[in-house]
């Protein structure tokens, strides 16, 4: 009978480690998606990750949008814009991560300027610091895009800095609930120097909803 109960005793012991030991795994494998609000992309071969993402005010200037051109870029849009953004510790340095979107519901937003080089160089002026008399925005057509805007730099890092990145190119798929949103993003970085660099993971979940007036 000891023998017995010696066994049992054993046995149940063994089944509590492994379980133990598979939720620890699952727990360190799902890290991410334990976590409420986060943003994360590989920006010039590095992680830029943060698990303190926010909804801003895309009219609270470039504090946290990371430019005070998007009026330019996305012109005036009665129904708001959504700003989504992050700062962390890349390397030695911190650098932040910013998602402008012209709208505030759910969908695909995309910067596409490309196919016309007046406006694409126009914009590559307008963020590298330049004066730029037209409006971005104005030269929107069914082809030419500009509902989005993904800038990286060092925080505090105004327009035509060296560590100032902004999208060429960018698409970012917007996912809103009631008091949640998540989604992806891609796009192509440059500075005023012309250094490139492409994102091509970037994700986000941001628990709250998009400030659309004031500031945060």
């Amino acid at each position: 009978m000891k023998k017995i109960t010696f066994c049992l005793m054993a046995f149940a012991v063994a089944l509590a480690t492994m379980f133990t030991s598979c939720g620890k795994d699952d727990d360190d494998n799902n890290d991410d998606d334990n976590k409420i609000s986060t943003l994360s992309a590989s920006c010039k071969g590095e992680s830029f990750s943060t698990s303190l993402a926010a909804f801003y005010s895309s009219t609270s200037g470039s504090t946290n949008t990371g430019t005070s051109k998007l009026s330019d870029i996305f012109g005036s849009s009665t129904a708001g814009s959504t700003t989504i953004a992050g700062t962390a510790k890349v390397g030695t340095s911190q650098r932040q991560l910013a998602i402008n979107i012209k709208g505030v519901t759910s969908g695909t937003y995309e910067l596409s300027v490309a196919t016309d080089n007046a406006i694409n160089n126009a914009l590559i002026d307008l963020l590298s610091g330049k004066t730029v008399k037209e409006t971005i925005s104005d030269a929107a057509s069914n082809v030419i895009k500009t509902d989005a805007m993904i800038i990286y730099r060092t925080p505090g890092e105004a327009e035509g800095g060296a560590t100032y990145y902004f999208s060429t190119k960018a698409k970012v798929t917007f996912n809103l609930l009631a008091i949640y949103a998540d989604g992806n993003f891609s796009a192509t970085m440059r500075n005023a120097k012309g250094d490139t660099f492409e994102i091509t993971d970037g994700k986000f979940k941001v628990f709250g909803k998009p400030a659309v007036s004031g500031s945060k």
